[in-house]
C-alpha cells in the first residue's frame, strides 16, 4: 500500500511538471523566439499610432528607421571602442594629451550621432501632416529622453 501511494504521488508530480512546461511554452514562446525585435516593433507601432500615421507613412517611417540604424550602428560601435580605449589608457597612466585626444574624438563622434539623429527626425517630421506634427513634436522628445534613462 505504501508503494502505491508513492507511485501515485510521483505520477501526479510528473503530470504537474509537464503541464507547467507546456504552460510556460505557450506563455513565453513568442518572447523566446525573437525577444529584442518584437518589443521594439510593438513600441514603434504604438508611436506610429499615437502620431496618427496612415499605412503609407508607416512604410516610409519603417524604411527610414531601418536606414537610420544601419548607418548609426557603426558610429555607435566607434564611440564604444573609443570609450573602451579611453578607459584602457587609465590603466597605463597615459599622458593628458592622449586622453584629451580620445575625448575629442568621442565628442566629435557623439556630435555627429546627435546631428544625424536630429536630421533623421526632422526629415520624418516633414512627412507628417500639420496635425500629426503637433503629436510628433510631443512624442519624439519624450521618446528620446526615455532612451537616455536606461
Amino acid at each position: 500500500m505504501n508503494q502505491s501511494k508513492y507511485k501515485w504521488m510521483l505520477f501526479i508530480m510528473l503530470i504537474l511538471l509537464i503541464s507547467n512546461v507546456v504552460m510556460a511554452f505557450f506563455l513565453f514562446g513568442d518572447a523566446l523566439k525573437n525577444p529584442s525585435t518584437k518589443g521594439k516593433e510593438d513600441m514603434a507601432m504604438k508611436i506610429y499610432r499615437e502620431i496618427g500615421l496612415d499605412s503609407a507613412q508607416v512604410k516610409v517611417f519603417i524604411s527610414s528607421r531601418d536606414d537610420y540604424f544601419e548607418q548609426m550602428r557603426p558610429v555607435w560601435g566607434d564611440i564604444r571602442k573609443l570609450k573602451d580605449s579611453l578607459y584602457h589608457h587609465m590603466e597605463i597612466n597615459s599622458s593628458d594629451t592622449v586622453v584629451n585626444a580620445l575625448l575629442d574624438k568621442i565628442t566629435e563622434r557623439n556630435r555627429f550621432a546627435d546631428s544625424f539623429t536630429y536630421n533623421h527626425f526632422s526629415k520624418l517630421r516633414t512627412l507628417c501632416t500639420p496635425d500629426q506634427q503637433v503629436r510628433f513634436d510631443t512624442i519624439i522628445p519624450k521618446m528620446i529622453n526615455r532612451s537616455r534613462r536606461r
